[in-house]
């Protein structure tokens, strides 16, 4: 297409981008020296430009790029890695800490997150951006300046190919009681603050107007703020398809936007103030959305436009995009690690140019004889011009959700050509309600309307993103090398001139193809159930996955770690969704762990054993009451009675007291499905004599894994003597006399229990 062909600024500004993204990947020395070489590149390019007359202007573009990619290297050393430095030696226990609030990330019961800054550390004045955690439910407000004693730690990456910087390096843990936390009014200007206070304004009026659950819908849709909004409702939307329209973009720009010129116009105001008060109105929707990504990108693109007509140009969408995008990591060289942004640049960008490669086509043609045929044609033309945009869109994105979501939702045209009219009119009504919504009439009239829309859109999301085919996981091992290939080739073709624009189609109907077959040739050959073993310090985990279905076992200390490393696990096997998670006994650290895990995965059931004491009782209501309000199913199972998870799996889980030594708990348990019987004994097994329920577990068992969750033996003298097709045991433990007719390739399988590493054993069972 040669979308770079006389547009000399679009190219500048993707180099730009394209830098500050590689950025991300490479060493703050590796950045230094790669920048003085394009530097002296620069020079030469520009001595080249001085001399020839041939190419001049060729040597001059190149140079120019050149200097935009050192000056997004030099951003990101001193924007990115310096501040990463400095954060990282922030890291310690028992901590003084002064944090002042800028933002809620979420709150329960159970625990609380906040996102602002760390003022001090130890007497130390510093000014980085942190989270701070309290495992108990808090109600601190933008501006509030906490003093406490927390500790200090990096936060996890979660990404897989490449280093996204975060919004916080560092995460502040509380390890003070909460009767002791010191808590005033910080007195210093901050932009981000003053824009957290205009939301909370915003959620006040919405809260005194509309129910809880029309006000959440409204402000997201509004601000983009969905705090407010079940995680069960957000989830709704990103799987159907429809994440935009809780994050304030082009879409609600257009809208209320459109609006305001719509009454201005009526009011007969000149083209000239128009401008000027649709300025004004766009910078305070962008103070409303607290400047997110998204919401930069759509103003800037405005107000590009607005420059083109005031040089008397016709605006060149692309060249609007990407002057954006540039302009937006130049001010902000964090929001490179920003999903809000690359989600929102990327599907423009998608729309823009499939728009261009279609300009001046007709996709159909109906006959003009008739007016009802020629309503229909127009309607039909609209309806498939919807859905190009969409498909346009995911097509582009495809990238960020395979390396971010690992899914896609593959429902997404259609839920946005029955949903997005009805989310413009929602935002409508929400413009509506917070200007005349303190008129007495006006407001109940508003306020039911309103409350019968959120109920509608929140139905049809959740209908749609719950049909079996609404997402699909993109964790196929085909899938990254189709995706990657497929990207490859649309970015050249779109920078080669061709003569048919239309061929730009080719790369992505041929990508769709290729993904169905691999799918369907990977179901038909992969019948198989796939375990995972996971320790790390004595806290295990065991991970089954039978085709789309998997299911989390969790014998460890109930810290959250065990529960994401065992996510993770399931994601690289396809899942777009646990199952069941399945507790083998309590501990209070499951209460803020599973609440917390409940919001970052899609957990459909909890299965909890009959609690024995008053204090497992609390800790099952507490885990109950946080799965309820995640929408998780509650099932609660006897032990040593066997229970079904769901139709494929099954479980019978022991608990006894050895008869050897002092007392102990031995913790067991199998998990059966049609393809065999996997079954667990924890480290303390060997001490039990003649256990009649575990050997009645190994009998008839088609793998054994011997945990390392309780007190580890240095040997065992007692031997296996029956055959399995697998063992696994704990590095610690050394195993004598096992099976001579057991095969050799899968004799014993070992993991390692160190306390810093995550030790992975994978195994699999095919049917029988």
């Amino acid at each position: 297409m040669g979308i770079f062909i006389k547009r000399p600024l679009c190219l500048f500004c993707f180099c730009f981008i394209g830098a500050s993204l590689f950025a991300c990947c490479v060493g703050g020395v590796l950045k230094l020296s790669l920048m003085l070489g394009l530097v002296l590149c620069a020079a030469v390019f520009f001595l080249l430009y001085r001399r020839n007359y041939k190419r001049k202007y060729g040597f001059l573009e190149s140079a120019i790029a050149l200097i935009f990619v050192c000056i997004a290297l030099l951003q990101s050393f001193f924007f990115v890695d310096l501040p990463r430095e400095k954060s990282k030696a922030l890291v310690s226990e028992a901590s003084a800490i002064e944090f002042v609030v800028i933002s809620e990330e979420y709150s329960s019961k159970y625990s609380t997150k906040y996102f602002g800054k760390l003022l001090e550390a130890n007497d130390a004045r510093t000014d980085v951006n942190a989270y701070l955690v309290f495992e108990h439910e808090a109600d601190y407000l933008s501006g509030d300046r906490i003093l406490l004693i927390g500790d200090v730690s990096e936060v996890e990456s979660d990404a897989k190919l490449i280093d996204l910087p975060k919004d916080a390096e560092i995460e502040i843990t509380s390890t003070i009681d909460k009767d002791l936390i010191i808590v005033d009014k910080y007195e210093g200007a901050n932009l981000s603050i003053l824009c957290a206070r205009l939301g909370e304004y915003v959620r006040r009026v919405f809260l005194g107007r509309l129910d809880k659950d029309s006000a959440a819908l409204s402000l997201g849709i509004l601000t983009g703020d969905s705090s407010m909004i079940s995680t069960e409702v957000v989830r709704d939307f990103r799987r159907a398809g429809l994440s935009h329209l809780l994050a304030v973009s082009g879409l609600h720009l257009s809208v209320l936007l459109g609006a305001i010129e719509l009454l201005l116009t009526k009011l007969c105001v000149s083209k000239g103030k128009r401008c000027v008060i649709i300025t004004l109105c766009s910078f305070g929707l962008l103070a409303l959305a607290s400047f997110s990504a998204s919401a930069c990108r759509s103003v800037l693109m405005l107000l590009c436009a607005y420059l083109s007509y005031a040089l008397s140009r016709e605006p060149d969408t692309l060249t609007s995009l990407s002057v954006a995008g540039a302009l937006i990591l130049f001010i902000s060289p964090r929001a490179v690690g920003a999903i809000s942004f690359w989600l929102s640049f990327l599907a423009t960008f998608g729309i823009v140019v499939y728009s261009e490669a279609i300009s001046g086509k007709r996709l159909v043609r109906f006959s003009k004889k008739g007016k009802s045929k020629r309503l229909f044609g127009q309607a039909f033309e609209k309806i498939l011009g919807a859905l190009i945009v969409t498909l346009s869109a995911n097509v582009f994105i495809c990238i960020v959700s395979w390396l971010v979501f690992g899914e896609t939702s593959i429902i997404s045209p259609l839920s946005n050509l029955v949903i997005t009219p009805l989310g413009e009119l929602y935002l409508i009504f929400t413009l509506l309600i917070f200007i005349f919504g303190g008129i007495p009439f006006v407001g109940e009239l508003l306020s039911s309307i309103m409350s019968v829309l959120s109920t509608l859109m929140t139905d049809l999301v959740a209908a749609f993103s719950r049909l079996p085919f609404s997402v699909v996981s993109l964790r196929y091992f085909f899938a990254g090398a189709i995706i990657c290939l497929a990207t490859t080739v649309i970015l050249v073709l779109f920078i080669v001139k061709l003569k048919r624009k239309i061929w730009v189609f080719i790369s992505p109907v041929a990508a769709v193809l290729a993904f169905c077959i691999c799918l369907a040739l990977h179901g038909v050959v992969n019948d198989s159930l796939n375990v995972a073993y996971i320790s790390k310090g004595g806290r295990d985990a065991l991970v089954l996955v039978d085709g789309d279905t998997a299911v989390i076992t969790d014998i460890s200390d109930g810290t959250y770690s065990s529960f994401y490393a065992s996510y993770e696990c399931a994601r690289e096997n396809a899942v777009t969704e646990i199952e069941s998670v399945v507790l083998t006994h309590y501990h209070a650290k499951h209460i803020s762990s599973l609440d917390k895990f409940f919001r970052t995965a899609i957990v459909r059931s909890v299965c909890l054993p009959v609690p024995k004491d008053a204090a497992e009782l609390q800790i099952m209501k507490d885990i109950a009451a946080s799965a309820k309000d995640n929408d998780v199913k509650i099932l609660v199972y006897e032990r040593e009675d066997p229970f079904y998870v769901c139709d494929d799996f099954y479980i019978y889980a022991l608990e006894e007291t050895s008869r050897k030594g002092s007392q102990k708990k031995i913790i067991s348990f199998s998990v059966g499905t049609r393809k065999g019987i996997i079954t667990y004994a924890d480290s303390s097994w060997y001490l039990a004599e003649n256990s009649d329920g575990l050997s009645h577990l190994i009998s008839r068992s088609n793998a054994l894994v011997l945990g390392s969750h309780g007190p580890l033996p240095t040997s065992l003298d007692n031997g296996l003597d029956v055959c399995y097709p697998s063992v696994v045991a704990a590095a610690d433990v050394e195993i004598f006399a096992l099976s001579p007719n057991m095969p050799h390739k899968e004799s014993n399988l070992i993991v390692g229990t160190s306390e810093e590493d995550v030790k992975i054993c994978r195994l699999r069972l095919t049917s029988k």
